[in-house]
């Protein structure tokens, strides 16, 4: 396809138009619902415009609520968004095992985020930057007033060598308050560039905030009956020790552990999206932690104590509740007050909670009856609405198929059965 040169200068509903003439002189032309799909109304559209560069059009996300999770003996109803449709089924089926055992308890999380500044040609230099701490936080807190005014600001200074290639790295820690906190230590990093190359006598070769985000590690707990984890004609004991018995799976084979924290990564990454997060960076920071020894493991680990499953969660969550996009975009304020507007540490453990009830579904699921009946009761109301099913019968045509042959072709026999003439 060729877009005219113009194209990243015009409106929004401008480029819109060329898109798709473009798309209809290539051969491909976009189809009427899918065009219809991406072109929300004229305000979204122009939000879009504001949030990235040559918007189109802004793609909806099913937003659904995770009800009765019991965190830190507060009620929450949990905004997730997801495109996976057992993932919220599954968050609240574990929600309620829990409650029944006293809920979650969450931890942990610093509204720290930390700038790197890589120094080439001074890794001698580490003594001398180290003792001009001083200056070097009041360059910091001269170049982001704003946050130093609600609270924020510098917090600490690391320096350390990497001799291999004669670089110098600082990492300089910014209190970010409530917001994730990227653009502001890109700020302070960028306006340190001048002073480290007279401090080190190098050269700077790139200043970038980390999304290694260890000061956001969070913790989240529970202890349930093992009663209470009966299912699939297996009692609550055995599900317990199978529980157990699968994490350890996990610790031991990278494969399998890379599987069980994407499970615990749908629960945070739909809290993230749904608050207007950055989903990636929330990503990048779990599965390093999950490196953190070496060797690839699990987030979670679970053990049985007088006749309870005990399960526990540790993963870095970097979330903001102000800024950004959090602050522009009318969805994100929707589930931040959904959530009832928490601060960024509480968001967090938020999330870390739902991660863990997302991992412990998944598991109860897997050594219980398998993890396809409840994706494939799912899976087949979503084939049921392609069939062409809508209302009641998305309901009627799913429950007939789940019982056999999960595909298209039966949804539409199914769907043409139950709509012949006398039915």
């Amino acid at each position: 396809m060729t877009l005219p040169e113009r194209f990243r200068y015009a409106a929004v509903a401008e480029r819109r138009d060329l898109l798709r003439a473009a798309a209809a002189a290539g051969g491909h032309p976009l189809g009427d619902a899918e065009w219809a799909a991406t072109g929300q109304p004229a305000e979204a559209l122009e939000l879009a415009d504001l949030m990235v560069e040559s918007a189109v059009g802004a793609l909806a996300v099913p937003v659904g609520i995770a009800a009765g999770f019991l965190i830190d003996g507060r009620e929450i109803a949990v905004p997730m968004a997801t495109e996976e449709p057992s993932v919220i089924a599954a968050a609240t089926h574990a929600a309620r095992l829990v409650r029944g055992g006293g809920g979650f308890t969450t931890g942990g999380g610093l509204p720290l985020a930390t700038v790197q500044i890589f120094v080439d040609g001074a890794a001698g230099a580490a003594s001398r930057v180290t003792a001009a701490e001083p200056r070097i936080r009041e360059w910091v807190d001269a170049a982001v007033p704003a946050l130093v005014a609600r609270g924020g600001g510098y917090r600490g200074l690391r320096v350390r060598a990497l001799p291999a290639g004669g670089m110098l790295k600082v990492e300089v820690d910014l209190d970010c308050r409530d917001a994730m906190g990227a653009n502001k230590v890109n700020t302070a990093g960028e306006a340190l560039r001048p002073l480290l190359e007279r401090i080190g006598g190098g050269e700077v070769l790139m200043s970038i905030v980390t999304n290694a985000s260890r000061h956001h590690l969070c913790t989240a707990r529970f202890s349930c009956p093992e009663g209470r984890l009966a299912r699939a004609g297996r009692g609550g004991a055995e599900m317990a020790e199978r529980v157990v018995r699968a994490n350890a799976v996990a610790a031991e084979d990278p494969d399998r552990a890379i599987t069980h924290n994407k499970g615990i990564m749908n629960g945070i990454a739909a809290v993230a999206l749904a608050t207007g997060n950055d989903t990636r960076a929330v990503e990048a920071a779990a599965h390093l932690h999950a490196g953190r020894s070496g060797s690839y493991g699990p987030l979670s680990t679970y053990r049985r104590e007088d006749g309870r499953l005990a399960g526990e969660l540790a993963v870095p969550i970097p979330l903001g509740s102000a800024g950004g996009a959090v602050s522009v975009h009318p969805g994100a304020r929707f589930g931040l007050q959904v959530l009832g507007n928490p601060g960024a540490r509480a968001l967090a453990r938020i999330a870390c909670a739902v991660g863990l009830a997302q991992n412990l579904a998944a598991l109860t699921a897997l050594v219980g009856e398998g993890i396809q009946r409840g994706h494939l009761r799912l899976h087949a109301r979503r084939l049921a609405f392609q069939a062409g099913a809508r209302g009641a019968e998305v309901e009627r045509v799913a429950a007939r198929i789940a019982a056999g042959r999960v595909d298209e072709a039966a949804a539409a026999a199914a769907l043409a059965d139950l709509r012949r003439p006398g039915r």
